[in-house]
């Protein structure tokens, strides 16, 4: 392979790299134990959770959901204390929502039960709004063996500033939701070592191409 060509294919690749999104998969499970406590404000895997009144659940309650991972984040309409949750990129940017696992909060015949469905709103840079509402399919059985959140999947959700999660209950009021497992690509950060070889690359292509011509 001449000398140009592996230029080409290298100038190729390092352009690709430094472009390339980082995907990440929030949990939660990194939050330190809050034993259930009620919060404001959380930061989990490089992303800003904020509301007026919810919960990080990272302790075994018979009556609310669980899944695989350890902790979850969940929000109650209980005394008409829960609010929209909102997500951010912690110091700001933007990202692309994939997937998220959404579930009820209470088990069936809980009085506090109060649930219906999940709408996601979200904001893209430049103006863009997206919005879906996500019916809560009341599969849920606490410690049990079933799984009892349902995943979403987003498409073309990207270049987004800001997404909320607000739960509805049938009268249309503020309803009970557990969200977790929540997919993004954020874009890359490129490290100096990196910038230097993008722009070589990006020289090396620029002399290509002028020889061609």
């Amino acid at each position: 392979m001449k000398v140009r060509s592996i230029l080409a294919w290298a100038g190729a690749a390092i352009l690709w790299l430094a472009g390339t999104a980082q995907a990440a998969v929030i949990t939660f499970d990194d939050i330190p134990n809050t034993v259930n406590a009620i919060q404001t404000s959380v930061s989990s895997t490089g992303y800003d959770f904020s509301g007026l009144h919810f919960h990080i659940i990272d302790s075994v309650d018979p009556r609310l959901v669980r899944n695989t991972s350890t902790s979850y984040l969940a929000a109650e309409a209980s005394g008409n204390l829960g609010r929209p949750v909102t997500m951010t990129k912690t110091g700001g940017g933007t990202f692309n929502l994939n997937r998220v696992d959404i579930a009820e909060l209470w088990l069936p015949g809980d009085p506090l039960n109060d649930f219906f469905e999940v709408l996601i709103t979200a904001n893209q840079f430049g103006g863009g709004l997206f919005s879906m509402a996500v019916a809560l399919d009341g599969i849920r059985d606490g410690t049990g063996g079933v799984a009892d959140f349902q995943l979403v999947n987003f498409g073309g959700w990207t270049n987004l500033t800001d997404v909320t999660f607000t739960g509805r209950n049938g009268a249309g009021f503020f309803g009970d939701y557990s969200i977790d497992n929540i997919e993004v690509d954020a874009a890359a950060v490129p490290e100096p070592a990196s910038l230097t070889l993008l722009a070589m690359g990006s020289l090396g292509l620029a002399a290509i191409r002028r020889r061609r011509q």
